[in-house]
């Protein structure tokens, strides 16, 4: 036993048929031109973050000072960038396409993102400390150093670079905001609310 219909749509507003698997609204043409370029920009960014935080973990006022935090400064920037760079480097990727634009089920929207995310936080955060092993060097490291010290470089590294994949969910790039922008319209412009139903079987 099904719930009644809902009401219908608000004047002017478009009611997606399960056949309409391209934009159709000129705000969805926008939003789905943006999202299906690359966003060159924030790549290029974050590429020129690595660089900035690759110099300053390597510069010899940072690696050979007598502060331990100022030491493990250069870790943690190193991290946070390389972090930014896997998790965003996907975000910035194309995410629409001209020919297919997905409708929401009934239910909602039942994908996650959260899997991707924290796979590619996983990813960064056990490659963050190579890339600042590769920045600092092996073979020069200062003798104070202490074992301690430089386990934790690892552990430094490791967690930042697993947080810098988590921020640019808060930064999106542009391709990304504007995908989910078009999922926002998609869900909710139809207007049909929650659907209830009962079936049995004799």
């Amino acid at each position: 036993m099904d719930s009644l219909p809902p009401s219908p749509p608000a004047h002017g507003a478009y009611v997606y048929a399960p056949g309409d698997i391209y934009p159709v609204t000129p705000r969805e043409k926008d939003l789905c031109a943006r999202a299906s370029r690359p966003d060159w920009a924030y790549l290029g960014g974050l590429v020129g973050l690595d660089a900035v935080t690759i110099w300053f973990g390597s510069w010899d006022k940072v690696k050979y000072t007598d502060s331990v935090p100022l030491r493990w400064s250069g870790p943690a920037a190193i991290g946070l960038a390389w972090g930014a760079t896997i998790g965003g480097a996907w975000l910035a990727l194309p995410k629409c396409s001209p020919t297919w634009v997905g409708e929401s089920p009934r239910e909602g929207n039942v994908r996650a993102i959260w899997p991707l995310a924290l796979s590619l936080g996983l990813l960064a955060g056990a490659t963050a400390p190579f890339i600042n092993g590769i920045a600092v060097g092996s073979y020069d490291l200062p003798r104070e150093w202490t074992t301690e010290e430089r386990a934790g470089h690892v552990i430094v590294a490791g967690v930042a670079g697993f947080v810098g994949a988590l921020l640019p969910y808060l930064l999106p790039p542009r391709t990304w905001s504007a995908a989910a922008e078009i999922e926002r319209i998609r869900f909710g412009a139809d207007g049909r609310g929650v659907y209830l139903g009962y079936s049995s079987r004799f």
